[in-house]
Parts: structure tokens; sequence; C-alpha cells
């Protein structure tokens, strides 16, 4: 549905409301109607607060309602709002945060950015995304009336996600739900590596990241088997379980301030960044390096012959290497030493397997 204050999803249950008209007891009706649609608001959000089921009486006594009211309330959740609520034993109750859609509104501006993020994923995603494709199909049904040509394209980019999963795909997609669903309850997963496929790890979820060395998806949480906080790729794992034992995300972890001091997602063992420092020739090279903004530690100095040297800090220098090789003798590696040395052997190796050739 569209207004002229943007775009929304097709979820219109929030709204629904119930009036009464010509009657004399009209405003009765919608004083009572108001009060029960703020009732089943605040029961809904006070669900999707909780990580874990929570009691009927939990509910009951937070509300200060008869416990009626609340069963009541749940079943008006249920078949009126669409809210997928899951009964344990009559008892115990919370929201499927698989099946539940959320509304958001969206003005042109804003969806332009979203069709743009899609475009990225479309063209630097080595597999395909069915959750992508379902949600890029409902933005450009939203968007048919407003910007058809807009609407056009994201359907077309929906098109190119949707292929079928090959079985690895489907192993890493089943991993990435389920990673997914730990860290949106707060429950602690245990994890299987492909390379040690009998040794299970616990595992706390604290952030998922994807990066673009490699196209690869990389989560970040504490593993209880090396007692520290470590990064795993998800294409690596095997599988992943879910376990119903709780976790909180320390008050101090930041992924922002550890991902600052990478240049992918490799942020180092957390000691003294290193100080990287590339020259880059003049010409073509000089120019795609000054217009792009590289890392938040970077700092670029112009040379006279036209070219410039960029130093930048990292914890690794790892993730750096493919990129420094794509620019071939374009870039000159000034420091570290280590770093300059591992370039120039390889640099060394590849001239000879083409030096034979005339």
């Amino acid at each position: 549905m569209i207004n002229d204050t943007g775009l929304h999803s097709t979820a219109l249950h929030r709204n629904k409301r119930v009036f009464c008209i010509a009657t004399s007891h009209s405003g009765v009706c919608m004083s009572r109607t108001t009060k029960r649609s703020t009732r089943l608001k605040d029961i809904e959000e006070y669900l999707l607060t909780r990580r874990q089921p929570v009691s009927v009486k939990e509910i009951t006594d937070h509300f200060e309602v008869h416990r009626s009211t609340i069963y009541r309330s749940l079943d008006d959740l249920e078949s009126e709002w669409e809210v997928p609520i899951v009964h344990e034993d009559d008892r115990r109750v919370w929201i499927d945060r698989q099946r539940y859609l959320t509304d958001v509104r969206l003005n042109l501006n804003e969806a332009a950015t979203v069709f743009i993020a899609a475009r990225l994923l479309a063209r630097y995603s080595d597999k395909p995304n069915p959750h992508a494709v379902k949600a890029l199909t409902k933005l450009s049904i939203a968007l048919e009336h407003v910007a058809p040509q807009m609407a056009r394209h994201i359907a077309a980019t929906s098109d190119q996600l949707d292929r079928v999963l090959s079985e690895p795909q489907k192993e890493y997609m089943d991993c990435l739900e389920a990673l997914t669903r730990a860290w949106a309850d707060g429950v602690r997963a245990v994890i299987v590596q492909r390379e040690a496929p009998d040794v299970e790890r616990t595992f706390e979820p604290y952030f998922i990241e994807p990066s673009a060395v490699g196209y690869s998806t990389y989560v970040i949480g504490y593993d209880h088997h090396r007692r520290d906080i470590r990064t795993f790729k998800v294409e690596r794992l095997l599988r992943v379980r879910l376990t119903v034992e709780p976790y909180a995300i320390p008050d101090d972890f930041d992924p922002y301030a550890l991902l600052a001091g990478a240049w992918g997602v490799n942020w180092g063992a957390g000691g003294r960044p290193t100080d990287v420092v590339l020259r880059f020739a003049g010409g073509r090279a000089a120019q795609r390096v000054r217009e792009t903004n590289w890392h938040e530690t970077q700092r670029i100095e112009d040379l006279p012959d036209g070219g410039c040297v960029l130093r930048i800090q990292v914890g690794s220098t790892q993730e750096m290497k493919p990129w420094i090789r794509q620019w071939g003798c374009d870039c000159e590696v000034l420091a570290p030493a280590e770093l300059r040395a591992e370039i120039g052997e390889e640099m060394r190796r590849a001239g000879e397997l083409y030096g034979d050739q005339q």
C-alpha cells in the first residue's frame, strides 16, 4: 500500500480498527476499541522484547488484567493481526520471529538506496539467497505504481538471485539461518566445522558480517572451546544446532570498534596495529586510489611524479594481500618489510611464470 508519506508493506493488520458509527454510544465504542487495540499492541511489543517463552501468568501480572483477557488478546493477535504466536503446553507463549512480518515505511529515495544495495548483493554474491528474493519481490510490488522503472529492475534483480541452491549452498543457508535465529533469540548454538566434523563447539553469536574478500559471510562471537571471542567463516561450517541455553552479549562488545582495525573481518590479535605504506604509480592507478575511501585510517600523500602514497593501519595484513596483488606493477609495498618481501617474492614467481613467453 502506498500513500503520500511513502511506502510500506502490506501487513495492514497493525492498523486495523473497528469503529461504531450512527449510534448514540459511538464515543464509548471507539474508546473501548482504542483501548483494546492499544492492549494488543502492548502485548505484541512485550512478547517481542522477550527472547524466551513467557508464561501467561507473567503476562497477566505485567498488564494487571484477568487471565481470560490475556488468552482472548492472544487469540485476537493471531486471528486479526496475524502475529505468529506459538503456544507451549497452553502455559507459555512466544512469537516466531522467522514468520513475524515487520512493517517498514520507505520513501522513494530510501527505496532507491535499498535497490542499490540489492544490486551490490546480486553482483558480488556467489550464492543464491531465497530470503533476498522474497524481500526484493515485496519491494518491487510496493513500488509498482510509484516508480515502475525501479520496480522493474528490482524484480529483475530478484530474478538474478532466484537460483537453485546446490547442496553446499543449502548447508551454508541452513547454518546462516540457524546462527541468525540464535543471534535474534539470544540462545547458544553448537557449531561444527567442515575441517573437524567430529568436534562440537558451543558458540554465542555476537555479530554477523559479510566480506567482499571471497564473497563470504562471517560470524563473530564467544567460542566456549577457546574461551575467547572468535570469528568463523559461515561457508566453512558443516552444521549449526540451536540450544535452549540463553546468553547475553557483553555491554562492552563493540563490533564496529573491532572491525575498524581490519581490512575485511580479520582484526588480528588485538595488539598494536601494523602500519602499511603503499606507493601507487601516477596515472589511472593513483587517480583510482585518490577517489576512494579504502579504510578509515587511510592517509594519502601526493607525489611529484603524479603518483601517491597510501598509509593505512590494520590489525592484520592477510586480507590486504589479494587487493595489493591485483594492482600488479602499479603498487609497491614500502612497509612493513615482511609484507614487502612476501609480495615481492610472489611478483618474481609470477614473472618467472610468464618470462619464457616471447
